[in-house]
């Protein structure tokens, strides 16, 4: 017989409570059963074996225990027994048990209050899901606010049972930061020896955590680092920053020597997106620091850069401000001390539409300690101003849009101590058409188009005025684009991008001393996009000198879902420069090609690289990384070889076992062994 007890004879109280017992007795305003049973209401839920449920007067309560199980505020407790009162809300869990994010948290009681907080004594916390947990931390108090944030008193962290270390007192946010809480690593590198280090989360608190790292080498002996991380969730902000200081010794000395390095990236965006601002740096000790002392881990992608960035968008304009000071002496930059950009909306005039932008800088390229005495650094101000004139015709399925503009740079200083003012005419024109052709599965889409691109002589001869980058080296150029664009689209897949694109195209250029052929160069790029399948193909061939220019290929496979791989290879030929920009031919233009062999921009290759993922089993992964290099004119061949075994410890701790081979950054000791355990999330 079961008996259902509603609010019925309890009406004068506001809370309705449903309560389903089995074979409950009734006495005294107390209802009992030791057969199980559920009370509920709208903020709690409680299951038991054991039930006492109490309402006489002003007292509205229950005792529970056996097979104990709470639902309250969205948090799932166990435990031996409960008290909870239903005036207060609030309720104690002894020998209880309770999960937040990846965290298990428990103690010898836990008290829950009427905002969701909790707290608890002689607690504990893990992320191993078994009795017997590999590794805990032990606090005298603990205390949870707002289901995430934990503030512990006179922690004790163990590892495997072993104490590992002691804190005072700690606060943790138990969801926000997506970095391990804590990483174990042993490494052993060929020539170097083992070393031994530790990373934990020691404070965190709403939107700021804070970490150690300590570790100690064989060879030298300790270093750490302190490491910030900040990321509000109003914000589009996250700023991190890493200090690590040791002692180790280079090639060059026979002592020991304190080396260091300080980095950190600091992003930020407007709510709007309009406003960006950047502020990395990373400062360090001499020029093999960041090698020597590598770690994936610590690095927060500031590029080596010590740089300040900032950047406005307008319905009307865009704008800038740049500064990048060097901050290593052993380095040779070019300093922009700092560098404004005004980019003004295209304004329209019957049909003509007028770009404008300005830039202005003062420069300091400096070269490093080593070659200082050998090359003076130069410095000067400089001012640029460019201005475009086009108009796009529309001439049935093709655009024809012809330009004219100028180009003025004025630079303070020179190599004979005078300002030099450049000017420059630029004109051109580019013709786009485009022709589509259904079928029964794909969409065929050609887009032939042409482009004439001319600069006249500069007013200054590029050997007279100071090169501070690309964008100094104007010169006469009249270069003509052709090509040809096919694009087929799945109808299976409609708004996404084409699955495949072939791009045929061929640069001319006329009157030209540096490049006497008509068409030097002509282009091939291919490209598939599949579900599971990318792959890119990009080649050029070298009409002057009849051979392959460069060739780079690239395969992106996700087999199924335990297996994903990434192939790529790619081939340069001596006479394929080295450039950011391989659509810029300002170089080739100016240079002869024999004078550009000789330079450092000539530098002939073949790489290849690869990326496989295996999931073994459900626990067990592998993932194997290589780098190799070769047909270098003046360097020996080089192979690069990592390979990762993952496996879980338990539902957050993860093992990693790493054996690394390079023969390139460390030739006489090309051997490192590595195993790490961190606390990362499922």
């Amino acid at each position: 017989m079961r008996f259902w007890f509603l609010l019925c004879s309890f009406a004068l109280f506001s809370d309705e409570v449903r309560v389903d017992l089995k074979n409950p007795t009734y006495k005294n305003g107390i209802l009992y059963t030791r057969e199980g049973g559920v009370i509920k209401n709208d903020e709690i839920r409680i299951q038991a074996r054991s039930i006492q449920y109490i309402r006489r007067g002003k007292e509205h309560k229950i005792e529970a225990e056996g097979d104990l199980m709470v639902q309250y505020k969205g948090r799932v407790f166990v435990g031996s027994e409960l008290e909870y009162d239903f005036n207060e809300k609030t309720g104690v869990v002894y020998d209880g048990k309770t999960f937040a994010s990846y965290w298990y948290v428990g103690g010898d009681k836990i008290e829950f209050r009427a905002d969701g907080t909790y707290e608890t004594t002689n607690a504990f916390i893990t992320t191993c899901e078994n009795v017997d947990c590999s590794w805990d931390l032990h606090a005298k108090h603990l205390n949870l606010v707002k289901g995430e944030m934990v503030q512990a008193e006179k922690v004790r962290g163990r590892l495997f049972k072993i104490p590992t270390f002691w804190l005072p007192s700690f606060k943790i946010n138990l969801k926000k930061f997506k970095e391990p809480v804590f990483r174990y690593e042993l490494r052993w590198d060929s020539g170097m020896g083992p070393r031994a280090g530790i990373r934990y989360q020691f404070y965190s608190w709403k939107d700021f955590a804070m970490y150690g790292r300590l570790e100690y080498r064989w060879r030298t002996g300790w270093g750490g680092a302190f490491e910030t991380e900040y990321a509000p969730k109003d914000f589009n902000t996250r700023f991190v920053t890493r200090s690590y200081l040791a002692k180790d010794r280079l090639e060059s000395a026979p002592n020991k020597q304190r080396r260091y390095r300080l980095e950190g990236a600091f992003h930020s965006s407007s709510k709007d997106d309009r406003t960006k601002g950047v502020l990395t740096w990373d400062k360090y000790s001499d020029v093999r620091m960041p090698g020597d002392f590598k770690s994936p881990d610590f690095e927060v992608d500031t590029a080596k850069k010590t740089l300040f960035y900032l950047r406005h968008r307008d319905n009307e304009f865009v704008t800038s401000c740049k500064l990048r000071p060097r901050a290593n002496p052993f380095e040779s930059i070019k300093q922009d001390l700092p560098t404004f950009f005004l980019a003004v909306r295209p304004l329209e005039f019957a049909g003509v539409y007028s770009s404008s932008l300005v830039k202005a800088s003062f420069l300091d390229f400096a070269y490093s300690d080593q070659l200082v005495k050998d090359l003076p650094s130069y410095h000067s101000s400089r001012v640029e101003v460019k201005e475009k004139l086009y108009r796009p015709l529309y001439l049935g399925p093709t655009t024809f849009t012809p330009y004219l503009g100028g180009i003025g740079i004025f630079y303070s200083n020179s190599f004979n101590s005078h300002p030099k003012w450049l000017g420059i005419v630029s004109y051109g024109a580019r013709l786009d058409a485009r022709g589509i052709q259904q079928f029964c599965r794909y969409k065929h889409q050609i887009e032939p188009y042409a482009e004439y691109i001319g600069l006249s002589h500069p007013s200054v001869l590029p050997d007279q005025h100071y090169i501070f980058s690309i964008q100094d080296g104007y010169d006469k150029i009249n270069q003509v684009r052709i090509g040809v664009r096919n694009l087929l689209f799945s109808k299976k897949r409609p708004g996404k991008e084409a699955s495949f694109i072939a791009d045929i195209y061929a640069n001319a250029f006329f009157a030209d001393f540096a490049i006497p052929q008509l068409v030097p160069y002509g282009y091939l790029d291919l490209a598939w996009r599949l579900p599971s399948l990318h792959f890119d193909w990009q080649n050029s061939w070298n009409f002057r000198e009849t051979t392959l220019q460069y060739s780079n290929a690239r395969l992106l496979w996700t087999v199924n879902k335990n297996i994903a791989l990434s192939l790529e290879g790619r081939y340069r030929s001596r006479f394929d420069w080295r450039k950011a920009d391989h659509d810029n031919y300002l170089l080739d233009v100016t240079r002869s090609q024999s004078e550009l062999l000789l330079s450092p921009l000539s530098d002939r290759r073949i790489t290849f690289l690869t990326n496989v993922f295996i999931r073994l089993t459900p626990f067990w992964e592998c993932r194997l990384q290589s780098h190799h290099g070769f047909f270098r004119t003046n360097e020996p061949p080089f192979n690069e070889i990592k390979l990762d075994l993952l496996t879980w410890i338990s539902s957050a701790l993860k093992l990693r076992l790493t054996y690394k081979y390079t023969d390139y950054t460390r030739p006489n000791f090309p051997h490192h062994f590595g195993a790490t355990i961190e606390l990362v999330k499922k």
